[in-house]
């Protein structure tokens, strides 16, 4: 880590002061310890380090009092906080995470595990400052381009869109456009193929808003604190940062709409997951009668040589037993007698050949059939794939003329 990393360290217990101090300095950190609230509000005006580590249980003012403070100064709004604490649980954390925390460390931690959290808050404190004028840029423009048009018009025009989205990075970014121009800051997590996809409509989402979706209960539809509201569906969950508190009747509009929007998300997300999986499914039956259809044709070709070559062996055969019998000076009966056995052991070689000639038939028009069903599932499955592009196009040639009510 850099050496221009400054970090408070706001903790009534001297001794994890010291040793925490003595984990950072190893890794090239400056530190700067307080002993209470008050004191470290005042060493982080003055000196605004770049991340505060702030102990819950203190004398006097609490942790989550010192934090709620910091957010509320100019100074320190923007500084990344981490609460340490004895105590981990969900409740916790939540009154961490409104209180303005970026992290939540439960007491004991490993020093590997401290250094890689601050590790992952700084870079995601210079994300956020990078993308902090973008973000406003274009929340105001989205403000301005919304005049006149209604919460549920937007929301419609996000269903007919969503049928056009052929991946989550596409889901993700039509529903943010939809509440970015609800003025509102969203995180989205998608679950599918065991897999987690994460999202926000700010370009970076903070460690403890991750640990807050997915520690939240998915059998409820919503769970509210505060400002922050976390919609559910079974394959996804969304976190909204900054529900409209001062205006209850949008409030209410909003909690109408979140349903219908990650209806059509859940219901997206389930439609990718059939297409791939059909799609792998149809690669597999093409390569499987392909392979059928291969084996079908040596087999049968395999059989064609054989009765060949037999009837080779046959003629081969009778030739050298007339010119063996015409020096072997045999008796008029015994010579018919041989050629008796000699002709009916022909005979029946001849129909097994035929049969085999019946067998050989039969697999050539199995493997005729073969490759029509291949070519008719080729032309099916390229069909489908240029009616999703076309739907898509026409989706994208459709956005801006949109009539919105």
């Amino acid at each position: 880590m850099s050496d221009k990393i400054n970090v408070l360290i706001i903790d009534d217990d001297r001794f994890v002061q010291k040793l925490i101090s003595k984990t950072l300095a190893a890794s090239g950190l400056s530190t700067r310890t307080a002993d209470d609230g008050e004191s470290g509000i005042a060493i982080a005006q003055q000196e605004q380090p770049d991340l505060i580590l702030l102990d819950v249980e203190m004398p006097g003012i609490n942790g989550y009092e010192v934090c709620d403070r910091l957010r509320s100064l100019p100074e320190t709004q923007d500084i990344p906080v981490v609460f340490l604490s004895s105590h981990g649980t969900l409740r916790e954390r939540l009154q961490g995470y409104e209180v303005g925390a970026d992290d939540y460390l439960v007491k004991p931690f490993e020093a590997e595990h401290l250094l890689a959290r601050i590790n992952v808050l700084m870079r995601y404190g210079a994300e956020r400052k990078e993308l902090s004028q973008r973000y406003q840029q274009a929340q105001q423009t989205a403000i301005i381009a919304i005049t006149g048009t209604s919460e549920l018009a937007q929301a419609m025009h996000f269903l007919e869109k969503s049928l056009s989205y052929s991946n989550f990075d596409e889901i993700a970014q039509g529903l943010f456009n939809t509440t970015t121009r609800f003025s509102l800051e969203c995180v989205l997590l998608i679950s599918a193929n065991d897999e987690l996809h994460w999202f926000s409509s700010q370009g970076s989402i903070s460690p403890l808003e991750k640990e807050l979706i997915e520690m939240n209960d998915k059998d409820s539809r919503f769970f509210d604190f505060g400002a922050r509201t976390i919609i559910n569906f079974p394959q996804a969950s969304l976190l909204v940062k900054n529900m409209p508190l001062e205006d209850m009747d949008r409030y209410g509009r909003l909690k109408d709409l979140f349903p219908i929007l990650l209806s059509a998300v859940n219901t997206k997300i389930n439609v990718l997951a059939t297409q791939a999986a059909l799609t792998q499914q149809n690669h597999e039956l093409l390569r499987s009668f392909s392979q059928i259809r291969g084996s079908l044709y040596h087999l049968a070709k395999t059989i064609l040589v054989n009765r060949d070559h037999s009837n080779k062996l046959l003629q081969d055969l009778v030739h050298d037993i007339s010119y063996d019998m015409m020096r072997m000076g045999l008796e008029e009966d015994q010579e018919e007698y041989l050629l008796h056995r000699i002709d009916s052991a022909i005979e029946e070689a001849m129909q097994q050949m035929d049969a085999g000639q019946e067998i050989s038939e039969v697999f050539y028009t199995i493997n005729h059939n073969l490759k029509s069903v291949i070519s008719n599932q080729e032309s099916l499955v390229q069909a489908f794939i240029s009616s999703q592009a076309s739907e898509s196009t026409e989706q994208s040639e459709d956005d801006s003329g949109i009539e919105l009510f």
